[in-house]
């Protein structure tokens, strides 16, 4: 876990469910992984008392009502409330936390870091295909291609790329949505509005050799009949092959 993302979600660090390539990808599966705990130790504390209930409280031959079984008439009060109010403050601290957890990730997903040596790369969608414009006038459509995370690469040093790419994402014509999956990011392409993303890579590929780097990027917004082949393949490349393609654009 970086230091940005251990502010935003300090001491969260759960295993994840699956391998991360990304830190965006880890802090998403995370949250994942705290929400399916929560949900498994409520079920099962549900669950639990629920076959208590149902094997204590059986009707038995011959037995008496119990004292608060509901009559015609004037209700009785019934039940614990100091029970019910403890187990009321309980979900509702764990709910609270959750959500905290979950509009913490979205900032830490939706505001790019400020990072001196990070890549800004355009991104303009159309109908129906991505590109992708660098900021030394480098255009590549259908590939967008990226440094892979380098962590010799510190503010304090100039002149090389530490990994993280913010991208600058809008459209030329309808409505679409920037998504890549594998990283867990995803916002929305506007025409004359633009959305920022940002994500690190941490492990070097190009889709012959990382499958999940095949068309990677995708659209995840209805935009016509070409919507289904709008996608894009990945390259994250070694420091010296990413400064060779930025100077060269092969």
């Amino acid at each position: 876990m970086d230091a940005r993302a251990e502010k935003f979600l300090p001491g969260v660090g759960l295993p994840g469910l699956v391998p991360a390539l990304a830190p965006s990808a880890q802090q998403w599966q995370s949250l994942f992984t705290l929400y399916i705990i929560a949900a498994v130790i409520v079920a099962g504390a549900v669950f639990v008392m629920f076959f208590y209930f149902l094997a204590k409280y059986r009707k038995k031959p011959g037995a008496p009502d119990p004292k608060d079984a509901p009559r015609v008439g004037v209700m009785a009060d019934r039940g614990n409330p100091a029970l019910a109010a403890i187990l009321t403050a309980l979900l509702v601290s764990l709910f609270f936390g959750l959500t905290l957890n979950t509009f913490a990730l979205n900032a830490y997903l939706q505001n790019p870091p400020n990072d001196p040596n990070a890549l800004y790369v355009d991104v303009i969608g159309f109908q129906w295909g991505w590109r992708f414009v660098y900021a030394n006038g480098n255009e590549v459509i259908g590939t967008l291609k990226v440094p892979v995370a380098n962590s010799t690469c510190t503010p304090a040093v100039r002149g090389c790329w530490s990994g993280t790419v913010i991208l600058n994402i809008t459209s030329a014509d309808v409505f679409h949505s920037f998504g890549i999956s594998l990283f867990k990011i995803k916002r929305d392409a506007i025409p004359g509005r633009v959305n920022q993303a940002w994500f690190m890579a941490n492990t070097v590929g190009i889709p012959a050799t990382e499958p999940e780097y095949f068309e990677a990027v995708r659209c995840y917004e209805l935009c016509g009949t070409g919507h289904a082949l709008m996608f894009a393949d990945l390259w994250v490349l070694s420091p010296d092959n990413f400064l060779s393609f930025y100077t060269t654009g092969v």
